[in-house]
């Protein structure tokens, strides 16, 4: 448990941050839903400003740590308080910052010694990467060990 911090412009465009009119909280709840994550029911998020706190129990590390990914890697969101409690002992994954002209082979090559690893997290972060081409700077991955 703790605060993840994110880069603020970087991330998905779910709602205009000058706008009050729309409940944020809905809205991202409402994206990790449709993320198709198993058990993503079992949290909640409440978006207050640019802090986001996700809370929750029954779920997986795994799943734990992608819901937070999730509702970091959206534009205007600074940082993702964890308050989940996992069903799971399982190891912390590792969480890394993509910076401009990073490949998921490059990252792999950088943490694992071996570029062909690339795809150990790509399917680390399924289904918020749709292809491992398709990453930006700012956007926060999941490095499993």
């Amino acid at each position: 448990m703790g605060l993840f911090n994110f880069v603020k412009e970087a991330g998905e465009k779910l709602w205009d941050a000058v706008s009050g009119a729309d409940d944020p909280s809905k809205k991202l709840q409402d994206h990790i839903k449709q993320l198709g994550l198993p058990d993503s029911d079992k949290v909640k998020v409440d978006v207050q400003g640019d802090t986001v706190t996700v809370s929750g129990d029954g779920i997986s590390q795994e799943l734990k740590e992608k819901i937070l990914v999730a509702a970091g890697n959206v534009a205007g969101i600074t940082k993702v308080d964890d308050k989940v409690s996992v069903s799971d002992a399982a190891p912390e994954a590792e969480f890394y910052t993509v910076k401009k002209g990073d490949t998921l082979s490059a990252i792999s090559k950088q943490l694992y010694g071996n570029p062909n690893e690339y795809n150990k997290i790509f399917e680390a972060n399924k289904p918020m990467l749709t292809h491992p081409d398709k990453i930006y700077p700012g956007q926060v991955l999941r490095i499993p060990k």
